[in-house]
């Protein structure tokens, strides 16, 4: 990836933290996220998230452990957090072998993470494995299913194929939002909950909508299920209806959690 590349990446990352607080806040209140709780953010990246947790929802003895596969993602996490006295770490580490000890956290916590995943069933086991008995299990992810835009320009429906497919190809999941539930409790996890909420333009400006639920496509699609210059116009279609009146935009949020026995 380009320079220019990783740092819009970067942007979207940091934008996309800001712009579903409201979504996201709800369902860790459902999961019951612990303010004085060791809490562990799977796939942390650039530390955003685990930035905002630790400043706004913990309190005394709360703290944050960020892990993620991508040495440069870590490094930018710990340069930018150098100096702030937060109550946060972070660690290398692939999401299939965790580097925390069984029972190390009260609270785990993997945001749009799964949508990627091969194999989720071991990473969610893996998450388990570092959670106190009686700590919570929780996921965050989206589902293309629920991704709706009126109007609707010419090749939306492909765009969103060519993209489930090449998530396919690299062993993701575009609708894995649906399949959190069920998968929480097939892990044996205890009073698994669930929650969906939506995210729409009335909640969003339509740009940042377009920007966050769509922006990110381009760079996954490419032959053979499109070509990358036709995603790419399809998104500056997408941008320029999203400038007009009476643009909707239609995104689902899937929140997922269950205790550990």
């Amino acid at each position: 990836m380009e320079t220019l590349d990783a740092a819009a990446e970067l942007e979207r990352l940091r934008i996309q933290v800001e712009l579903v607080r409201d979504l996201e806040d709800g369902f860790l209140d459902e999961a019951a996220l612990p303010p004085s709780g060791r809490v562990l953010d799977v796939g942390c990246g650039p530390g955003f998230f685990s930035e905002r947790i630790a400043r706004e929802r913990l309190g005394p003895g709360g703290s944050v452990i960020g892990v993620d596969v991508d040495a440069s993602l870590i490094d930018v996490a710990q340069r930018r957090l150098a100096e702030a006295g937060l109550p946060v770490e972070f660690r290398l580490g692939t999401a299939v072998r965790l580097p925390l000890e069984d029972d190390a956290v009260d609270f785990s916590y993997a945001r749009f993470l799964f949508q990627h995943l091969s194999d989720p069933r071991s990473v969610l086991d893996e998450m388990i494995r570092v959670t106190r008995p009686g700590g919570t299990v929780a996921i965050v992810d989206t589902d293309d299913g629920g991704l709706v835009v009126h109007p609707e320009p010419g090749g939306f429906g492909d765009l969103l194929r060519a993209s489930h497919d090449a998530q396919t190809d690299r062993g993701g999941d575009r609708h894995v939002g649906r399949k959190l539930f069920g998968m929480l409790g097939d892990a044996g996890l205890q009073e698994p909950g669930v929650s969906v909420r939506p995210l729409t333009t009335k909640h969003l400006a339509p740009a940042h909508f377009v920007a966050i639920t769509l922006g990110f496509k381009a760079g996954v699609i490419g032959p053979p299920h499109m070509e990358r210059e036709r995603a790419v116009q399809i998104q500056g279609a997408l941008r320029k209806a999203a400038d007009e009146p009476g643009f909707f935009g239609h995104a689902l949020g899937y929140g997922a959690w269950g205790r550990v026995p």
